[in-house]
Order: C-alpha cells, then structure tokens, then sequence
C-alpha cells in the first residue's frame, strides 16, 4: 500500500473511532480495537481495552472532535504509526481541549485495528476549517 492511500484509509478509520454513534457501540468500537489496545490519554490516565469499552460503551459520547495535520509512517510488518492534532468542538461551534495524538495501527485479517493510543495536552492550533467556527469533521 503507498503512503497516500495508507494515509486515507487510517485517517477514515481513526476519525471513525471519534465518531458519537461508534464510541456508544462497545461491538463496533471493540472492532476498531486491538484485543490487547492500550491508551495513555490526555490526562496522564492509562486505560485497557476493557475499560475503554467499558467508559463509553451505551452512551453517546458529549463531545465532537475535530481533526487536522495527519500523518503516517509505515513501520515494520503490518504496522503504521498516525499522529494528528486534534480538538474538542463546543457547542458554539469553536474548539478547545487541543491535543496532540499518536495511534499505533496493525492489519489484521480483521482489517486495520489500534494497538496503542497516547494523547498529550497542546497550544491552540489554528483550525484548517474555512472559517473559525467548526461543525464537525
């Protein structure tokens, strides 16, 4: 696979995994899931797949994000490494709660599936929407 089109297929599945009616869905967001996935989140907290499922699974999510600056590197094996910023949409449509974000994703015979997630607390970025109020991905 090249780098474009690995670039748009990882881009397609981790904005899905931002998604409210995915986040609620503990079967469709375990899929998107490495059975042993691992987050350190933004906050310094660690969660295991279990827990992960566990906290958003039922309920849709309160918060829309937004995304921007992807980037991949294809790894050894069937591994790739996607790093993005991204931002909490408010309900006045403007961002907050930046942050810089890493994925670890593998292919697998089940299609492409997170093994690890970090997110660590950034400065404001300027949005690449076509104005300053967003309304979501």
């Amino acid at each position: 696979m090249n780098a474009t089109t690995l670039l748009d297929t990882l881009r397609e599945v981790e904005v899905e995994t931002h998604q409210p009616h995915v986040r609620a869905d503990p079967v469709k967001l375990g899929q998107l899931l490495y059975p042993n996935f691992f987050e350190i989140s933004r906050s310094g907290s660690t969660y295991s797949r279990d827990e992960v499922l566990a906290e958003f699974g039922g309920q849709p999510s309160p918060h829309r994000v937004w995304s921007q600056d992807f980037r991949v590197e294809a790894l050894a094996g069937d591994f790739a490494l996607l790093t993005y910023r991204s931002a909490h949409i408010s309900d006045r449509g403007t961002l907050d709660r930046y942050t810089l974000r890493a994925s670890l994703w593998q292919s697998t015979d089940k299609g492409w599936r997170i093994r690890f997630h970090q997110g660590t607390p950034t400065e404001e970025f300027e949005s690449m929407r076509p104005n300053s109020r967003c309304r979501g991905p």
